[in-house]
């Protein structure tokens, strides 16, 4: 298994992609932290993980509060030893609206900001020290292809991934010299239950129809890209952005 005796950290885990990737990275030997504020679901992800023969953990975690990345982080390496992996999927995406500007409450944009960038600063700068101290390790940031088609009425939600996308840059840079690596996956139209109940369908037709590929994305493609990024073979790329869109950017 690519990652055995790795450990990995994955936040917003609770479902969709993020509970997706958590099942890959324990099928590909690693230990699992399952980290959502969702305390019924997360347990069920990392109970489900334990059935199936993998080290899981569920910590309930708010990305946004430092308290709580803190003790998760403490709370993993108690149980596993160690960080090697940190996956930085946590965002407000389930149930948001497509609103103006002037529509939009500043409590909405304040919270999804507060989720999607502030949590992973929080996350990356927490889980840091634990990197460093297993000689290096991987950042994977969850990105969007929204970041670049900047749709209209989705201007929380845009402008939170375009900033992950930045960040993800600077800190490839910052912790380059630390064996920390720092990368980015910006997923197109994926058939998690949010995307197929939160976008409007004639949106989400046009997405597929748009694709080179010519047809709907599923969790498992992602699954590949980050266990790629998390793994050996990847050890030359830090600071990217890999677009798994299906060919939508690379059409324009």
């Amino acid at each position: 298994m690519q990652l055995q005796g790795k450990v990995a950290v994955v936040t917003g885990a609770a479902q969709g992609i993020g509970a997706e990737y958590a099942r890959g990275l324990a099928e590909a030997g690693a230990a699992v932290t399952v980290a959502d504020v969702q305390t019924g679901p997360g347990e069920e992800v990392a109970e489900s993980l334990r059935k199936d023969g993998h080290r899981a953990l569920f910590v309930r975690t708010d990305v946004s509060d430092l308290a709580s990345v803190e003790d998760m982080a403490r709370r993993t390496a108690d149980e596993f030893g160690g960080i090697d992996i940190l996956v930085n999927n946590a965002m407000i995406f389930a149930g948001l609206p497509f609103e103006s500007i002037e529509d939009m409450p500043v409590e909405r944009f304040d919270r999804v900001w507060s989720v999607g960038v502030k949590g992973t600063f929080l996350a990356t700068r927490v889980v840091l020290p634990y990197l460093r101290a297993r000689g290096g390790g991987s950042v994977i940031n969850q990105g969007s292809t929204a970041a670049y088609h900047n749709s209209p009425n989705r201007l929380h939600y845009n402008v939170t991934k375009q900033a992950i996308h930045g960040m993800t840059k600077t800190l490839a840079k910052e912790l380059g010299k630390d064996g920390v690596r720092v990368n980015c996956i910006a997923p197109g139209a994926i058939d998690t239950e949010a995307t197929l109940t939160g976008v409007p369908a004639d949106v989400l037709a046009r997405a597929v129809a748009g694709q080179a590929i010519g047809r709907q994305l599923h969790t498992g493609d992602m699954v590949g890209v980050l266990l790629f990024l998390a793994g050996d073979q990847s050890a030359a790329i830090t600071g990217q952005t890999l677009i798994a869109d299906g060919g939508v950017c690379f059409l324009g």
